[in-house]
């Protein structure tokens, strides 16, 4: 009798160590996207109001804006209407240089830091209206960026997007005036050690496939876009801008004057 008793006690105990352990409960972090900043050129007498999307399965429990004007640290705290939140980091000196993360914490104390976003106090408003994605290259995977303004353009903190995802942010530099920009693949490092790794962006690129290609101001302001959703041929070299502003299948002029093609490209949204 008692070895069926033990038997039934040591059955029961198998059975819950199966069925009887809790499901993990999902503690977080939160996630943290869309972070822009308004307006796109930050002159002395501007706020800063900065949005993002912060979303988590648990409550948020805070969100500030952490920022650091010429090394010194400080922090606004951030309101929200649902997932949306919004900080402003207060007005700054003529000329100095800003960099931004933000930070959410959830109910259990689960931190998430965004990627820093950044912006240098300037009088007078810069002209990105002028930058244009100028040639795009899926075999020898290179893009590249033209001032067509007269004067020249600083570039720190634009980003490009492909399919909707942030691979190439500029440092520090200007594009002057009927100046091109090559940025080359991170496939084709090999190819090209002469580039700089500060011009190199962080994806592929296809001749034969759809593709999105967005330019971006510092602030998330849209710039220029090529989209591409119904791809009629595979490019035999670039993508690549005529004078007129039109786009054309034409042979490759990596970092040049584009050659004028009378072959467009079709399927552009």
């Amino acid at each position: 009798m008692k070895k069926i008793y033990f038997a039934i006690i040591t059955i029961a105990v198998m059975l819950c160590g199966v069925s009887c352990v809790k499901d993990q409960m999902y503690q977080g972090p939160a996630t943290i996207s869309e972070v822009n900043f308004t307006p796109g050129s930050v002159q002395p007498w501007d706020e800063v109001t900065v949005t993002a999307t912060i979303s988590d399965l648990r409550s948020i429990k805070s969100a500030i804006v952490k920022y650091t004007v010429n090394g010194t640290q400080a922090t606004v705290a951030m309101s929200n209407s649902g997932e949306k939140y919004t900080g402003v980091i207060p007005q700054q000196a003529d000329k100095a240089e800003v960099n931004f993360t933000v930070e959410a914490v959830n109910e259990l104390g689960f931190t998430t830091t965004s990627d820093v976003k950044k912006y240098t106090v300037a009088i007078g408003a810069i002209d990105y209206t002028k930058l244009r994605l100028n040639e795009l290259n899926g075999n020898d995977k290179f893009m590249e960026i033209y001032n067509t303004g007269t004067t020249p353009i600083p570039l720190e903190g634009i980003y490009i997007e492909k399919d909707g995802v942030t691979n190439w942010t500029c440092d520090v530099r200007t594009l002057g005036k009927d100046e091109y920009l090559l940025l080359y693949s991170e496939d084709v490092t090999a190819d090209h050690p002469e580039q700089p790794a500060a011009l190199i962006f962080h994806s592929g690129l296809s001749a034969k496939k759809n593709v999105r290609i967005q330019l971006f101001t510092p602030a998330g302001i849209s710039i220029d876009d090529f989209n591409l959703t119904a791809i009629a041929k595979t490019a035999k070299a670039s993508y690549s801008r005529n004078d007129d502003g039109k786009w054309y299948h034409t042979d490759a002029t990596p970092g040049a004057k584009n050659i004028q093609g009378s072959d467009p490209v079709e399927g552009l949204e």
